[in-house]
């Protein structure tokens, strides 16, 4: 496997850690807002909830498409690796 590809794979690992963590904020944070409804208007509660949960839809949509990337670049990595001699 090439330099560039594994610095690519590691950088995709972190990617999806970061996207992984920031989902689990937007899902606190709406967990917080069922739990503990704010005295405030509700249809800025209602938008406030919709943003996280477009956050969190988000966030798997990052997800996904990084997991494709990677298995993309390991599937290209294994086809050009020599076979055995």
């Amino acid at each position: 496997m090439d330099i560039p590809t594994s610095e690519r794979l590691a950088t995709i690992q972190q990617e999806i850690r970061w996207v992984e963590t920031r989902k689990l904020q937007y899902e606190e944070m709406l967990g917080l807002f069922w739990e503990h409804l704010p005295a405030i208007d509700p249809e800025e509660l209602a938008v406030r909830m919709r943003r996280l949960r477009d956050g969190i839809r988000a966030m798997e949509e990052r997800k996904q498409a990084l997991l494709r990337e990677e298995q993309g670049l390991i599937v290209a990595a294994a086809h050009r690796a020599p076979g055995p001699q």
